[in-house]
């Protein structure tokens, strides 16, 4: 069943908080503006609960993130906070492309971009992953890696 957003939200809840629960999942980018837009303009003068996996949704949306697994908050604060809750946590390295499967398989890997002679990647690990890494500033999309992520798991890319 399909009803229009708004009306729905606007509706005198007796104070009790709005919940909604992947609203802009399969929407073109377009849509996906819009209804986010919605979303922060009815946030104005209520409490919106908003469920979502779409990292790019909570960053234009939110005021508050609170990281929840298995019914526990791990996380909770801004989203300059949750990003600064990671320090030295994100790494990025150039490696041959021939190496790319086993840092695949030992770290989680939150971008992987195909260069001329090998590729870059970019590493959630505790520790420093390679002698070249380098230190990068985390992203909220690096947060829920950091929080939720397996390991990449991607044994049959081909780079």
């Amino acid at each position: 069943m399909c009803l229009p957003l708004k009306p729905v939200l606007s509706r005198d809840r007796r104070g009790l908080p709005n919940f909604i629960d992947e609203p802009t999942a399969g929407l073109d980018p377009n849509e996906r503006i819009r209804f986010r837009n919605l979303i922060s303009e009815l946030a104005e003068d209520r409490l919106v609960l908003l469920s979502t996996h779409i990292v790019s949704d909570i960053e234009y949306i939110a005021n508050e993130i609170w990281l929840m697994k298995d019914g526990k908050i791990m996380h909770q604060g801004t989203s300059e906070e949750v990003i600064n809750s990671m320090p030295e946590k994100v790494w990025e390295c150039y490696v041959e492309k021939n190496k790319v499967s086993d840092f695949v398989n030992k770290y989680k890997i939150s971008n992987m971009k195909s260069e001329a002679n090998g590729v870059m990647l970019r590493i959630i690990s505790l520790e420093k992953p390679f002698v070249n890494a380098k230190c990068a500033e985390p992203s909220l999309e690096d947060v829920f890696l950091y929080y939720f992520g397996e390991k990449a798991g991607v044994e049959d890319v081909e780079i």
